[in-house]
């Protein structure tokens, strides 16, 4: 290999991908020759429905459903990727569809454990810092369940301790769990943490947040730490698949 560090080559020796209407990285290629339009309306179960009113011009209301959406192909098995069931409940979507497609990137570079020395693999994921999963689950338990049984109070005088106790656990049922497990999806370099842990990769791993260049900015870096011999392998990316629906209001303040 030259010294010249113009002159090094990276190889890209596994890949994985998923997005709206490509379960795989083959269909992912054959969507972008076919010129497959992969954006549709939301699935059946789209939680923002009861926020859409394309009339309204409300703060707090959607006014486009529109977008790549991928329904049934978020799928993630737990107990195959070392992860507790009970963890994923109420936990960030996209730190586990992170740890799957590292998976089959693995898979498809054909990695086994003894072919690079674990203390220089690194991970950097792109991933935005903006509000997500946890951070709205921790916002809905920890603040606006006590808020609405204040107003509650207020309106209602009537409502005795036990009625605000029993309107409080309703409230609390119909969110997601609200636990330990919450904690790391407050953390962003949790996504690629998990990455590290699962497969024992002993070497820097982070997140890097560029807005939309994310993952590009990701995998910029991986080359430099690789030709600068700083690893001898690299897994690198971008996620951004959970987006709670006061993103999406935020979007539409914008008109975009």
């Amino acid at each position: 290999m030259s010294e010249s560090k113009s002159s090094v080559d990276i190889a890209i020796v596994g890949m994985a991908s998923l997005f709206p209407s490509a379960p795989d990285l083959p269909s992912y290629w054959h969507n972008i020759v076919s010129k497959v339009d992969a954006i549709c309306d939301p699935p059946e179960e789209w939680e923002a429905e009861k926020f859409f009113d394309p009339s309204s011009q409300d703060n707090d209301r959607i006014y486009c459903k529109r977008g790549g959406y991928l329904g049934d192909m978020a799928r993630f098995d737990p107990l195959a990727h070392g992860v507790m069931p009970v963890s994923v409940d109420g936990a960030e979507p996209d730190h586990f569809l992170a740890l799957r497609l590292a998976h089959e990137a693995l898979l498809d570079a054909g990695y086994k454990e003894d072919q690079v020395d674990p203390t220089r693999v690194g991970v950097i994921l792109g991933r935005g810092t903006y509000i997500n999963r946890g951070y709205t689950n921790l916002v809905q338990h920890g603040m606006m369940v006590d808020q609405t049984l204040r107003v509650l109070r207020d309106l209602h005088p009537e409502y005795t301790d036990d009625d605000l106790c029993t309107i409080k656990q309703e409230l609390k049922a119909s969110l997601p769990p609200f636990n330990a497990e919450v904690a790391p999806g407050l953390v962003p370099n949790i996504i690629s943490g998990r990455i590290a842990n699962r497969f024992n990769f002993l070497g820097t791993n982070y997140t890097v947040d560029a807005a939309c260049a994310s993952s590009l900015i990701a995998i910029d870096i991986g080359i430099r730490d690789l030709i600068t011999n700083r690893c001898d392998m690299v897994i690198v990316g971008g996620v951004h698949a959970s987006t709670p629906h006061q993103i999406l209001m935020i979007f539409c303040q914008l008109n975009a």
